[in-house]
């Protein structure tokens, strides 16, 4: 299973997502769950850093996790884009864990 997980802060502002695990759907190169939410996360990462200029990812390197988490430095206007585009990320991969429960699971947390 995909265990997505969303940090917000006080005042409900995401701050940081993991994925981590496998769908395990189908086999290896047929999973189109994993390649949903592969799509989705890379996708939105990519044009944050290409677009924004602000890089998210904190250890690409760890096959089946991927950690999402906002710089504390980031300008007030820069941090709302990177935000905006982030909750876009929530909402895309929402919509594959309301089509496929049982493969993708979401925790969204609140701080506080």
């Amino acid at each position: 299973m995909i265990t997505i997980t969303i940090q917000r802060d006080q005042q409900n502002l995401l701050q940081r997502v993991t994925i981590q695990g496998h769908a395990n759907y189908d086999e290896h190169g047929k999973d189109i769950v994993c390649a949903a939410v592969s799509g989705i996360s890379i996708g939105i990462i990519n044009a944050i850093e290409k677009l924004i200029g602000v890089q998210i990812v904190s250890d690409p390197s760890n096959p089946g996790w991927l950690d999402c988490r906002l710089p504390e430095d980031t300008d007030e206007d820069v941090r709302a884009k990177v935000v905006l585009l982030m909750e876009a990320m929530v909402v895309a991969l929402s919509d594959v864990a309301n089509e496929y429960p049982q493969y993708v699971q979401i925790n969204d947390l609140t701080k506080g």
